[in-house]
């Protein structure tokens, strides 16, 4: 089967195709040292404002919503240290319901001294890319197109020409929203040239 699309569009639902398919992404499970477990925990409880479901020595689960847990950690005796650059997940990413939800949590977290590593409006989102303590990435996000919309978005044609993003400074966009420009207009992504993958951060 030839997986190559030219150009971005919204393909139907599973449900519209007649398919049996996932209700839903549940959570992400990460593995780590034993002795790292208590720190990576801490690190998505502050991040995403989660608690402890469950919470013993070498082992947790967090989340921040209805769902029993969004991110377990587990201590594996015998893991080794991550290492850049082999294949796997490059990232997992949360969705905010705003703009002003997203800078908030950007402000709150500079305040931790945890910072984004990267910073990119790709069109249908603006986006920030954190590092957990094992340098596992983590987008934080918020949608640029209602989600009835984004079969219209894919169709204009913006994404298949740019399908990578303009890079933003943080402290002049979330300023600028502060200030009282419209988040609408905040969102829609400005002209430039899109970075080299090779910009992204490694991990």
């Amino acid at each position: 089967m030839d997986g190559n699309i030219a150009t971005a569009s919204m393909p139907r639902t599973a449900k519209e195709r007649g398919k049996v398919a996932p209700k839903k992404l549940a959570h992400i499970v990460l593995r780590t040292l034993p002795e790292r477990v208590d720190l990576i925990l801490d690190w998505y409880k502050t991040v995403l404002e989660a608690e402890a479901m469950y919470q013993v020595e070498g082992l947790g689960f967090v989340t921040y919503d209805d769902e029993h847990h969004r991110v377990a950690v587990l201590g594996l005796p015998g893991i080794k240290e991550h290492v850049d650059g082999h294949a796997g997940l490059h990232h997992v990413a949360f969705t905010y319901a705003n703009l002003g939800d997203l800078g908030h949590t950007y402000e709150r977290l500079k305040g931790e001294d945890i910072l984004p590593e990267f910073c990119i409006n790709h069109g249908p989102t603006t986006s920030m890319y954190y590092f957990d303590p094992d340098k596992n990435a983590v987008e934080l996000q918020v949608d640029n197109v209602p989600e009835d919309k984004f079969a219209e978005y894919f169709a204009n044609g913006e994404f298949t020409d740019n399908p990578i993003g303009i890079k933003f400074d943080p402290d002049e966009l979330f300023g600028r929203l502060r200030a009282g420009e419209p988040e609408e207009a905040l969102l829609q992504r400005p002209d430039g040239v899109p970075p080299s993958l090779e910009e992204f951060p490694k991990n």
